[in-house]
């Protein structure tokens, strides 16, 4: 069945919703205040699904995606939308959801423009991506949801360009030496790669079968540029949490350095980093801004550490993850940061230990997409923090979160970074105020 439409906004995953009957359609692809030929493609109850066939009208915001692959890629939903009407779209996306959760009066809260990255190409410096066979390759890719359609990420414009000459090299190593991709049944062969660039050095991770990788490819490998470590991690089991396991040195440096404006700080191999570094600093710089008045600080999920040792409050920083922990332990003692007291734990138990003592005046909370547990909120309201410094990167769960909390601390600040060009996703950072 096909359909002409008017788009007359963007959802939260970047979709054109328009409406058939009074009844909702999504239509990838789409823009507000454009006419459109869809096929409904799915129809429940409530909504429609739509696939975009023609545009009839089209918006003056459309641009050409600057990628050849963006018609089957899933990666990047707003790549035919002006960079900057991105933005304004992702900050309304925020301030409906708000709208939607909570009874907050947006009109008293200040919420500025959305910062833009610095580089919309070019900005990712860390990747894992499945090992695949292509074409007679063996390469890396990713076959997108609800379809068999394999994405080819060696040439991806949103990747480092070192990263895609690597990415390309290693394709032709392993092709060349008749390497195999995993095999279930035999749990043997290739399965994952994970690359993270730092500071123009490369640090590679290859998720093996049993047979592992053999030494004269390792040696090749290592005669790349810019490769400064190689790791391997034999892993057969069915889930993708890696970093439980441990990882074995094959060539090169244990840690890498990375250097901000000030301090240098050393990276191991399971230290997790965000895949827009330059987007992480200007995050850090935000957050910081915002406990100037901070005494004391509890800091949840705060990874390596990077964040809280670029501040001088007395600080407690909890990560669940122990290989997170001890890097930032190395580091702190390294730049001799005797303010910050980093610990390994669970979050839900760790910040009930801390906070009971209420002797803390500032919650900082650093999260992706995830929301917040009935724990934490519960403690929040025990606790009576002054001050609550939320970042999240899901317009929905940071709402939801916000609802459960605006009985008691007022919405003083929003600020929005586009740490991901090109998608519906957005890093919120809020400020409550205890009222």
């Amino acid at each position: 069945m096909k359909k002409n439409i008017e788009i007359k906004k963007l959802g939260i995953n970047g979709e054109g919703i328009g409406y058939i009957d009074r009844k909702i359609v999504f239509v990838p692809g789409a823009l507000p205040q454009e006419e459109v030929v869809v096929e409904i493609t799915k129809q429940t109850r409530s909504y429609y699904e739509g696939k975009l066939v023609s545009i009839i009208k089209s918006s003056k915001d459309r641009v050409n995606p600057s990628c050849k692959v963006y018609e089957n890629c899933q990666g990047c939903t707003l790549l035919h939308l002006n960079y900057f009407k991105q933005l304004t779209a992702k900050k309304e996306a925020v301030r409906e959801a708000i709208r939607k959760y909570t009874n907050y009066n947006l009109n008293k809260t200040v919420f500025k423009d959305v910062i833009a990255s610095p580089k919309q190409e070019g900005f990712i410096t860390s990747v894992n991506l499945p090992i695949v066979e292509f074409k007679g390759k063996i390469t890396f890719g990713i076959y997108q949801r609800d379809s068999k359609y394999l994405t080819v990420m060696t040439k991806c414009f949103k990747q480092h360009p070192i990263i895609n000459e690597c990415l390309l090299k290693l394709e032709e190593i392993l092709t060349t030496n008749k390497c195999k991709t995993y095999s279930d049944k035999f749990r043997t062969g290739l399965r994952f790669l994970k690359v993270k660039l730092i500071d123009n050095k490369l640090q590679l991770v290859f998720i093996t079968g049993r047979d592992g990788l053999k030494e004269e490819i390792v040696k090749e490998i290592s005669q790349l540029p810019h490769v400064a470590s190689i790791f391997m991690s034999v892993n057969t089991s069915k889930h993708q949490e890696f970093d439980e396991l441990g990882y074995s040195k094959l060539y090169g440096a244990t840690r890498l350095e990375l250097h901000d404006d000030k301090n240098q700080y050393l990276v191991s191999v399971k230290s997790k980093l965000p895949e827009n570094i330059e987007m992480m600093w200007k995050q850090n710089q935000t957050i910081k801004s915002l406990v100037q008045d901070s005494q004391k600080i509890i800091s949840l999920n705060c990874g390596i550490g990077l964040l809280e040792l670029n501040l001088d409050q007395e600080i407690v920083a909890i990560d669940e993850k122990r290989y997170q922990i001890d890097d930032a332990k190395l580091n702190a003692k390294y730049l001799k940061k005797e303010n910050v007291t980093f610990i390994a734990g669970d979050l839900d138990s760790k910040i009930v230990t801390y906070a009971k003592k209420k002797v803390y005046d500032t919650l900082i909370i650093q999260n992706e997409r995830y929301g917040l547990s009935d724990t934490i909120k519960d403690t929040i309201k025990i606790a009576k923090f002054k001050t609550i410094i939320y970042a999240c990167q899901s317009h929905s769960t940071l709402a939801k979160d916000l609802a459960d909390l605006e009985k008691n601390y007022k919405l003083e600040r929003i600020i929005g970074l586009d740490t991901s060009c090109h998608n519906s996703y957005l890093t919120t950072i809020v400020k409550l105020v205890r009222k």
